[in-house]
Formats: C-alpha cells, structure tokens, sequence
C-alpha cells in the first residue's frame, strides 16, 4: 500500500512467527515486500499458557514437553528461524539481544535501512517459563550468547555475493572456537552451563550436579548449529 515511505513492523512471538504465521512469513520474505518483523523470541508460547514451541530447546520442560518417567522434556531440536530466512532471496537477518545494545541497534538500524523484507530475531527471557529471577533478563541474554545457545548474528545482502560476506557473526564471544573461554578459569561455557542456570532444566541434572545424556545431546545440537554459522560464514 505504500504508507506514505513509512516502515510497516510486524511483532509477534515465536508461536506466531515459527510455528502458526511460518508459511505466511515465508510469503512475505519471498514476495520482497518492504516490511519489517520483529521477532520476541522466548521459546515457549508466553502468552497462551507456556506450551512448546518449534522455538523451544532441546530437553526444556514445559507444557506439551514436559520431563516426566518416560520422555525428559521435549525431544526435537530447534527450529533455527535465522538459517531459514537467510535462504530466501534477498532478506535482511538479524538475531541479537537487548543485552548486546550496539548490536541490537545496529540490527533493528539495518532491517529499517534495507528496500526489502528484514526479519530481527530478539532473544527474550520469560522469568516465569525460563525459572529464572525478575532481574535476570540481561543477564540470562549475555549467558544466552556466550553459550552458544542463542548466537548473534546479521546478514545483510548489500554486504557482498557470497553468503560468507553477508553474514556476520561479530558480537559472539571466540568466534573462530568452539565454546568461549571463561577468562577467570580458563575452562569452556557450554551450553549445560547455561541450562544450569535456568529452572526449565533443572530436572536434567542429578544430585550431584551432572546432566542427563539428553540434555548433553542439546549441548551437542547447539554446537553442530553453532559449527554451521561459523560455516556459512566463511570461519571454519
């Protein structure tokens, strides 16, 4: 419709994003449509009752995924709405953080810059469904990315013909390794590290503090993920 030269934003959820309206976002990223999406990503359906979504982690307990006798929590592994939207002609990605401020400001900057469709993937923690405390958002955010579970990113098509020169992953800590380092201790933050830290997991770990084997095969889902950006971006 034109609005006058005006940037048109959708924001939904990951249930409206990843699951329900999929097919209708990947409409619009094909149509190269001028519009922007923005993207709360909490991976779990926040505001219907906390079920799963396609968003949610491998192991994470929630409704529709809950840890019981038989299954640990939920059993698939992430659908990566990053991956799947850089292979659509022509748009705009970001996934970032409102902990990670320059970055988050220069990937909402960059989708209202762009003449196409642009989608910002934000990393948003859900206290209640995470298990995590009131003001534990930012931190929760930063643990996220240093983790490997929720990677910065940006991929920007006016950046060069090749996929490795449109995408970016600067922002992540150790970007050419595997784990980041912790400077103080010298020993790697995995992705178990960061389940720890959250109430959704907690039944993934036993008295003494050791994880379950599925939770250990999130671990390994979240470094093969982190081991194909780094891939695509032209790092390994």
């Amino acid at each position: 419709m034109g609005w006058q030269d005006r940037p048109l934003w959708c924001i939904g959820g990951d249930g409206a994003m990843f699951d329900i309206g999929f097919q209708a976002l990947s409409r619009l990223f094909a149509s190269g449509m001028n519009v922007k999406v923005f993207v709360l990503d909490t991976q779990v359906y926040s505001n219907t009752g906390g079920q799963a979504s396609t968003s949610s982690f491998t192991a994470q307990n929630t409704k529709m995924s809950v840890h019981g006798s038989v299954l640990g929590g939920k059993q698939e592994r992430r659908k990566e709405i990053a991956q799947i939207a850089m292979m659509h002609p022509r748009t705009y990605v970001a996934q970032t953080t409102c902990a990670h401020v320059n970055h988050f400001y220069k990937s909402v900057l960059g989708a209202l810059e762009f003449d196409g469709p642009a989608i910002v993937v934000c990393y948003t923690t859900c206290q209640p469904e995470h298990g995590v405390a009131d003001n534990m958002a930012g931190e929760q955010a930063r643990l996220a990315v240093d983790t490997r579970a929720f990677p910065l990113l940006i991929h920007d098509p006016r950046a060069g013909e090749t996929l490795k020169k449109r995408l970016s992953l600067q922002g992540n800590p150790n970007v050419k390794g595997d784990w980041f380092l912790n400077p103080k201790t010298n020993q790697e933050v995995t992705f178990v590290d960061f389940a720890r830290s959250e109430g959704r997991f907690s039944k993934h770990f036993d008295r003494d503090g050791n994880p379950s084997e599925l939770l250990l095969m999130a671990k390994q889902d979240r470094l093969e993920n982190w081991h194909l950006l780094q891939e695509l971006a032209g790092l390994r």
